[in-house]
């Protein structure tokens, strides 16, 4: 009896300090300035440029009452502890959700950012990276009119519709410090009515940004990255003096890359399932010989945007497909310094084949 009421008495207080530290880490966490947005630019002295945007409550991620800080540091480090000045209550990064990168610091080069911050355990991998088109501040500032703190939400609904790869920190992270492939991430820019937009993929090599896609290379980009890509993609063509215009979207894509060692030539057969949203009406989509001339319009104009992409990638020196990757994993003698040197020249040959569904006649 005895040794079961000390066993129920340890219990009972082993309960009552779980509960009490729980009720006190809860005030501390009320007593904080939870950054959300976090931005990165870079001043003309070289000194780095941070601006936060936190809400007044932590519980609350759309209140109208959202706080804007900006200090500046030649360290990464001291610049949340120098924000901190200008609060009555700590600055606290654990949970981020976006950090914003001003378009000049990305050409500059983020690597300070990447190794003294966004690799600590405390920042979440799954949280969004983006680089902005314009500076961060400004960026920030536009967000911060909508009075709502939801920006990684709308960069995760283009991912989620497909306009663009799923990507985060991890991704990022994964490409920046692994052998054979570079960094990539969402881009944002401010829109006509003042409004902050996702605008497709920026890409990097090493920790500088060197190429920003438009519409139609981000969504052959991610037909190449990722299966699930369901974006829209247009065939123009000509047709007895008439320009027409065949519309389609994604469904599914499935990808083979092949290094063909003793030619040094890669090979990538690209399998798209795909249905048609809008075509002229001269096609029938119920006539086989119709769907057949649709598929060869659609192949012959994917594999030429395809071509394009890939030659843009080796002109600018950028691999965020992985091409080095793909390779090393099919030849063992592979060296990172050397292939990299021949990159531009790598032949590339691309195979498209189309699978049309959902359009009344399968094929």
């Amino acid at each position: 009896m005895g040794k079961w009421r000390k066993s129920l008495t340890f219990v009972l207080l082993f309960v009552c300090i779980s509960s009490l530290v729980g009720c006190s880490r809860t005030k501390i966490v009320d007593k904080l300035s939870i950054v959300h947005i976090f931005g990165f630019d870079i001043d003309d002295n070289g000194e780095v440029i941070g601006t936060a945007l936190f809400p007044e409550y932590t519980h609350s991620k759309s209140s109208t009452k959202i706080h804007y800080l900006q200090e500046k540091s030649d360290a990464v480090a001291l610049l949340s502890p120098r924000m901190g000045t200008h609060t009555s209550t700590p600055v606290e990064l654990a949970k981020i959700r976006v950090i914003v990168i001003g378009n000049e610091f990305a050409k500059t080069g983020i690597r300070d950012v990447v190794d003294r911050l966004l690799v600590q355990p405390q920042i979440a991998t799954n949280i969004q990276i983006a680089v902005s088109t314009h500076s961060a501040e400004e960026t920030l500032k536009t967000f911060k009119k909508q009075g709502d703190l939801t920006l990684a939400d709308q960069i995760k609904h283009n991912m989620t519709g497909q306009l663009i790869p799923r990507m985060n920190l991890h991704v990022f992270l994964n490409h920046f410090y692994g052998e054979g492939l570079d960094p990539y991430v969402p881009m944002l820019t401010i829109d006509e009515e003042d409004k902050l937009q996702v605008d497709q993929v920026g890409i990097f090599k090493d920790d500088k940004l060197k190429l920003h896609l438009n519409v139609r290379e981000t969504f052959i980009f991610s037909i190449l990255e990722d299966f699930r890509t369901q974006a829209t993609y247009e065939v123009d063509y000509d047709h007895e003096d008439r320009k027409e215009n065949i519309i389609i979207q994604g469904f599914r894509s499935k990808k083979s890359w092949e290094w063909i060692k003793n030619k040094e030539q890669l090979n990538l057969k690209l399998d798209l399932i795909w249905s048609i949203t809008d075509r002229p009406e001269r096609f029938d989509l119920e006539n086989p010989d119709d769907i057949k001339v649709i598929k060869e319009l659609i192949e012959k104009n994917v594999k030429n945007d395809t071509d394009k992409l890939l030659d843009t990638f080796k002109e600018k020196g950028v691999d965020p497909i992985g091409i080095g990757n793909i390779i090393r994993s099919q030849d063992r003698n592979w060296d990172e310094k050397s292939f990299y040197e021949q990159y531009p020249s790598l032949p590339i040959n691309v195979d498209v084949h189309l699978e049309i569904i959902h359009s009344g006649l399968q094929g």
